[in-house]
Formats: structure tokens, C-alpha cells, sequence
């Protein structure tokens, strides 16, 4: 069987999606990526796989979002896919249109949260609601990284029930696994991100977005550093040309104006992710976008964090609160900063509900849950 992955970008490809690629792959699948051309999708490629170059822009725009439909038929029907699984909002919704006028023999469609949500307002929550009902029509199969989306969707009537499934998110637990890291190697890094020996290290994974939440992990840093005069920062992840809401040079000026330059790493883009989260003490993600369940928070899950998160869906079904971490308000630098702070004075519970985070893990976002669900999920389609 032939499958297309349809994404906006590549990082989201080689990031979100590789690992369900690789076990497809192994099993006996050909599988393809279409996605717009960047530094990810040219890896990609240089390493083997099928990408097929689309411009697929992240907003609406209806000329450019026709051009992208137009390119995503050509391609599914010239390479006679089966099965075109897809992913990403804007991309999800002209991925299917493209997939029912090429004539494919299913649609699949991975929400990593739908665009609608608690924090949306009226207007919005009524305009993207809508298009994913209308979307659901042309599906054959909608999947959720959450359960709360599927309580969402069968309240709102999205789809019929039939057509909705938990799919999960999941990591590699053997390489997210503290045991396997190389205490020379890793102060080694610890020494070329400049993050000084006796610190309490806290870091977040992600875009530098504004709704990813960085800007109020550095204020949250900025009521706590009297109180752990050696607290650092380390926030992981780059700036996207692509990415709606650039946030990089307002997170510099917030950083400078608070006077904690010497006390927070950039780190860039990086691919060496275990080994930056175990130089971690705590792990938080203070994001107010609309979350699937975020990948990054189940990755520090897996190296033994604690976690503080942001009362979004996703994020609260991951953590559960004052066991593995704890939940705060989204967009409130006090709240979030009096969190840390419980986990910054208390090492035995930091290593309390690190184990906790490991063990639910290991119980519940194994990725080989995943991919035992998603060959489940086409097998039932016909097209396995």
C-alpha cells in the first residue's frame, strides 16, 4: 500500500511524524511526504526518503491555497497513492480536498489539536468549528492526540462517532531514557550552552512563537532569580521564517530588560534533545496555543522531569496535577513562577515526580502504543 503524509512544513515531518514514517516503512509500506520545501524537507530527502515539494502556506489565502490543492492532486494521482494521511490545519483541510478529487481510497486525518479551542474566541471557535465540520464530511477517519477532543467533537457534532479515534502521542523510551546518557558528555554540553556547574537548570521546548509561552517563562525567571541567584534557563527551539508570529527579537529585549542575560540559553534548533533535557532540573511548557499533546512535554516525561504546564488541553492529560508536575493558568507569570518555585526548593520533589512522569510514560506514551493503534486504524479502513 501506497501512503501520502501532507504537512505544511518539514519540520513538522522529520520532528512530529518520522517516527510513525520509519515503523510504516518497516513495515512494508511506501510512503511518501508532501510538504513545502525547506533546510528539513531537503534533509529528508539527502537521507532517502519520498518528499514532494508543495508550497503549502500557513494561513488562509484562497489563490495560494487553490495552487496548493491543484499541486496536491497532481501528485496523489501521479504517484497513485492509496491512502493520504494529513496533518497541520491549514494543510489538513487542503490535503483532503486534494485526496477526495484525486479519488484516493481513504483520507486520514491526525489532529494535533483542533484549531478551536477553549481559549478561541467566539468568532474564531465558530469559523475553524465550522471548516473542520465540513472538512469531517470528505474523512474518513479523524484521529486525536487527546481524549478531550473527542468529547469536544462529539458535542459540537463534528463527525459522526464512528469517525472519530484516540490515536496518543508517544516517544522512543529507550532513547528518552536517562540511564543511557554519558555523565563526561553531558558536562561537556552542559559547558558549551555556558550553563555554569551549581545551577538549577529549568527549559522549555519549542517555536519561538509567541503562543508557545517563552516570554512568560522569562518573566516567571525574572521573579525567581533573588530567591536562586543560580537559576538558568535554557529554551530549546528556533524561529521559523514561516512562523505566523515571529517572537525571537521581542524574547531578547524581555531577556535584557530583566538583566538575565548570564541566566538564559538560546539554544537554536537542535537535534540533540535527551541530552539536553537531561541536563535539565524541571521542564515546562507555558504555552496558550492550541495543543494536541505535546510532544516535548512527553519527551522530559520520559527523562525523569518534573513538569509544569499550562491549564490547555493536551498539556492537562499529560500532567497530572501534584503528581508528575503541576498545572497553571496559561498567560500568568506569577502563577507560573510560584509553581517552579515549589519544584526549585524541594529536590526530593522534583525526584518524586520525575519518577511519576517516567512511569506514566512508560504506562501510557510509548510510541509503539501509536503505531499498534494507526496499523490498527488501516487495517479497519480496507487498505492495510
Amino acid at each position: 500500500m501506497k501512503i501520502l503524509h501532507i504537512c505544511a512544513i518539514g519540520t513538522t515531518a522529520e520532528i512530529l511524524l518520522l517516527p510513525q514514517i520509519n515503523y510504516l516503512l518497516s513495515q512494508g509500506f511506501e510512503v511518501g511526504i508532501a510538504c513545502s520545501w525547506d533546510e528539513d524537507a531537503q534533509r529528508l530527502q539527502e537521507k532517502g526518503y519520498t518528499v514532494h515539494p508543495v508550497q503549502i502556506d500557513r494561513k488562509i489565502s484562497p489563490i495560494l491555497n487553490f495552487k496548493s490543492i491543484s499541486g496536491l492532486t497532481k501528485i496523489i494521482r501521479e504517484n497513485n497513492y492509496d491512502l493520504v494521511h494529513v496533518h497541520t490545519p491549514i494543510a489538513a483541510v487542503l490535503g483532503r480536498i486534494a485526496a477526495k478529487l484525486a479519488g484516493v481510497k481513504a483520507i486520514v486525518y491526525t489532529a494535533h489539536g483542533f484549531p478551536f479551542h477553549d481559549l478561541s474566541s467566539p468568532s474564531q471557535y465558530f469559523f475553524y468549528s465550522n471548516i473542520e465540520k465540513y472538512a469531517a464530511t470528505i474523512t474518513d477517519l479523524i484521529l486525536t492526540q487527546n481524549h478531550e477532543d473527542i468529547t469536544t467533537a462529539r458535542k459540537i457534532g463534528l463527525c459522526q462517532p464512528e469517525k472519530i479515534a484516540y490515536l496518543g502521542n508517544g516517544v522512543d523510551i529507550e532513547r528518552f531514557n536517562p540511564s543511557r546518557l554519558n555523565p563526561e558528555s553531558q558536562s561537556q554540553l552542559r559547558q558549551s550552552l555556558g550553563i555554569p556547574d551549581a545551577s538549577l537548570v529549568i527549559g522549555t521546548i519549542g517555536r519561538l512563537t509567541r503562543k508557545k509561552g517563552s516570554g512568560y517563562l522569562i518573566e516567571a525567571a525574572g521573579e525567581l532569580i533573588s530567591e536562586f541567584p543560580n537559576l538558568h534557563v535554557v529554551v530549546i527551539g528556533s524561529q521559523l521564517t514561516t512562523d505566523p508570529e515571529p517572537f525571537q527579537i521581542e524574547l531578547n529585549q524581555r531577556i535584557k530588560a530583566l538583566g538575565l542575560e548570564k541566566h538564559v540559553t538560546l539554544t537554536g534548533e537542535r537535534q540533540d534533545i535527551p541530552e539536553l533535557l537531561g541536563l535539565l532540573d524541571i521542564f515546562t511548557l507555558p504555552t496558550f496555543s492550541h495543543e494536541g499533546l505535546p510532544r516535548s512535554i512527553v519527551e522530559a516525561m520520559a527523562m525523569n522531569l518534573p513538569i509544569v504546564a499550562t491549564d490547555v488541553r493536551g498539556c492537562r492529560e499529560a500532567v497530572v496535577n501534584e503528581k508528575n508536575g503541576f498545572i497553571v493558568p496559561s498567560q500568568n507569570s506569577t502563577r507560573l513562577a510560584k509553581a517552579l518555585r515549589m519544584l526549585l526548593s524541594d529536590p526530593q520533589l522534583r525526584q518524586k515526580q520525575g519518577k511519576a512522569s517516567r512511569e506514566r510514560v512508560e504506562a501510557e506514551y510509548n510510541e509503539e502504543f501509536v503505531f499498534e493503534r494507526l496499523t490498527q486504524y488501516y487495517k479497519e479502513l480496507g487498505v492495510y
